[in-house]
C-alpha cells in the first residue's frame, strides 16, 4: 500500500483526545479515529475531494465529529474541537440528510483556504436545529 507524505491533523497534546483506530483509504490516505472523553467521536483524515470549485480534486483536511450515541455536537462544541485539532480556518460542509455528523473542510493549499465550496451558492440550504446545522443535497 502506498502511504502519503501529508497526515491528517491531530490534536494538541494535553487535549485528551485518545487514538482509538488507524486505517488507510484506497488511496493510501491516513484515517485516524479518535474519541474524547466528553464523549465526542472524531475521524481525522486527508482527502482528495471536489470541493472548492467543481471538479476541482485536491487535497483537503477532512474532519468529522460527532457525539456518543450517534447525536450531532453543537456549533460551539464543532468550534473548540476544530481549534484542538489545529483546524480553526476550516469550513462546514454537510450533504447528508438528518445526520449527526458535522464535516469540516480545510484544503492543504493555502491560497485556497478560506474559501467556500460552490455549493453553498449553488445549493438550497436546509437548516436544523434552529438554525445550528446546516446541509445541502449532494451534488453530483
Amino acid at each position: 500500500m502506498i502511504s502519503n507524505v501529508i497526515k491528517p491533523k491531530k490534536p494538541m497534546p494535553g487535549s485528551r483526545w485518545v487514538l482509538v483506530h488507524l486505517d488507510q483509504d484506497q488511496h493510501g490516505n491516513d484515517r485516524y479515529y479518535y474519541t474524547h472523553p466528553e464523549g465526542f467521536v472524531a475521524i481525522s483524515a486527508l482527502e482528495v475531494a471536489d470541493g472548492i470549485i467543481r471538479r476541482e480534486y485536491i487535497p483537503q483536511y477532512h474532519l468529522s465529529i460527532s457525539k456518543d450515541k450517534k447525536r450531532r455536537c453543537s456549533s460551539q462544541d464543532a468550534k473548540f474541537i476544530l481549534k484542538q485539532f489545529g483546524l480553526d480556518d476550516a469550513l462546514e460542509d454537510n450533504h447528508v440528510h438528518s445526520g449527526f455528523v458535522r464535516n469540516f473542510w480545510l484544503p492543504v493549499d493555502e491560497n485556497k483556504q478560506g474559501r467556500e465550496c460552490e455549493c453553498v451558492a449553488d445549493e438550497v440550504a436546509i437548516k436544523e436545529d434552529k438554525g445550528d446545522f446546516i446541509w445541502r443535497p449532494a451534488h453530483h
